[in-house]
């Protein structure tokens, strides 16, 4: 679990009104849930508090439920940057290109 706080939106399916109260209950038992929404009309569930992204997910599939993540104010996880030795030249290049260089004062 992460210590900041977020709002988390998720997609689930199936999701009925009848399944409000137990994904409310599942989520709820998450250690830094605050605040659990249930949209069944738009098959929506904002979850506002400190449960991660994997958490989440792990309940909701415990309830037989299908959830992906449509948006949180953490932002995404950038993907790790490539390696190949074109981008590695690049990005040596840009930090030269930052710096300030006294060669000819």
């Amino acid at each position: 679990m992460l210590n900041e706080r977020a709002q988390i939106v998720l997609r689930v399916t199936p999701l009925s009104k009848d399944d409000q109260t137990s994904v409310i209950e599942v989520l709820h038992r998450l250690e830094g849930v605050r605040l659990v929404e249930v949209d069944s009309q738009k098959q929506v569930v904002k979850v506002d508090g400190a449960a991660t992204d994997v958490e989440l997910l792990a309940a909701l599939n415990s309830l037989g439920k299908t959830a992906h993540v449509i948006t949180h104010t953490r932002g995404v996880a950038a993907p790790p940057p490539p390696s190949s030795p074109t981008y590695l030249k690049m990005q040596l290049f840009m930090r030269l290109l930052g710096r300030k260089v006294n060669c000819c004062t």
